[in-house]
């Protein structure tokens, strides 16, 4: 009988020793994905309003409000969800999450109508899927007066702009582990700023880094959202990317809305893109699919009055270093969900092979 017994512990130790040999043999493979939430207007009435007629600034403000409230933020997270359902990636960027807040005209104690983040982690956890917030990174902070929907009375209104990272939770610490995180805004000289209802109100943006460890071995996860309404704040941002989180020896995966076309580069349509690839870093997508436009933006017009906009492709995800191999690139979120759209941006989700 112990005879039997040491025979079968034998069998179980070499079982478990093969399983152990194989996990470290298999190929590491990181999936990721990058999002644009969307907060649900283009700024149209508010950047078109007379800065000169203070009731009408305060109808265009009113009319934005609205707009994102009618979007369905909280719905339009679902369809995000339902995105990363399919595509299960390890790291998720999200850009262009939205808080909506309201209260008493002149008040400072907002209340929060709706989060972008709270309503797509409540429709995360609600399929079954395992993710937390790693980083969180509040980029535009702006409290506004504006009337209520009867347009009979003054209130004060916020819009409350972040960027973010997600990473899944179910897998072993041995797999995946989060080793470091860093986040951070632009400098004061790479933000633009707008004057609204006779506030100079900087519009910041920032950027996330997270370092994960996968099987012994670490790698560094970038994101960011960059400036639309100016090259050269936008080129002022890049740079201090390459000087601040993209300045490593780590393989590095950047993922976000560089707001920079790729596939019609040109300082006017955004010199991120120009500035990055000279830098040495690899479009994921023209690596893949090199005849395919691969267009993320916009999938509808958001804005009556802004008319439509030529596609261009500006959720980008981009590789540097020796240690990341492409291996796909698709887009998710090309078409509404139950009749609504997720975000005028399409996602994108990538997988690599990593070095051993």
């Amino acid at each position: 009988m112990i005879r039997k017994l040491v025979s079968l512990f034998v069998v179980l130790v070499l079982l478990s020793a093969g399983v152990q040999t194989a996990s470290a043999c298999a190929p590491r493979q990181l999936d990721v994905m990058t999002r644009n939430m969307d907060a649900g207007s283009d700024f149209w009435y508010v950047l078109t309003a007379d800065p000169n007629d203070l009731s009408a600034i305060l109808v265009a403000i009113t009319q934005t409000y609205q707009e994102m409230l009618n979007s369905n933020i909280a719905q339009r997270a679902d369809g995000i969800a339902a995105e990363i359902q399919r595509h299960h990636p390890d790291m998720v960027a999200l850009q262009e999450i939205t808080t909506l807040s309201s209260g008493p005209y002149g008040s400072t104690d907002l209340t929060v109508v709706v989060s972008g983040l709270d309503s797509l982690m409540a429709a995360l956890k609600a399929r079954g899927l395992h993710y937390k917030v790693v980083v969180v990174q509040k980029n535009a902070d702006i409290s506004l007066p504006a009337f209520d929907a009867t347009y009979q009375n003054m209130i004060q209104v916020g819009l409350t702009d972040y960027d973010a990272v997600l990473v899944r939770t179910d897998l072993p610490a041995a797999e995946l582990k989060v080793v470091k995180r860093q986040a951070d805004h632009f400098s004061a000289a790479a933000t633009l700023n707008f004057t609204v209802a006779g506030q100079s109100i900087p519009f910041l943006r920032g950027w996330i880094a997270v370092d994960v460890k996968i099987r012994g071995k670490n790698y560094r996860f970038v994101t960011t959202h960059l400036e639309t309404f100016s090259p050269d704040y936008q080129a002022a941002q890049t740079n201090e990317l390459l000087s601040g989180p993209l300045a490593t020896d780590l393989p590095l995966i950047l993922a976000g809305d560089l707001n920079s076309d790729a596939h019609a580069p040109s300082w006017e349509s955004g010199p991120a893109y120009g500035i990055l690839t000279s830098a040495g870093f690899i479009d994921v997508w023209s690596n893949i699919h090199p005849n395919n436009a691969g267009f993320t933006w916009p999938l509808f017009v958001e804005d009556s009055g802004i008319g439509p906009s030529a596609p261009q492709r500006i959720d980008l995800i981009l590789t540097h270093g020796s240690g990341t191999t492409p291996m796909r690139i698709v887009r998710t979120g090309l078409s509404p969900r139950n009749g609504l759209w997720s975000s005028d941006h399409a996602g994108v989700a990538a997988a690599f092979r990593l070095q051993p």
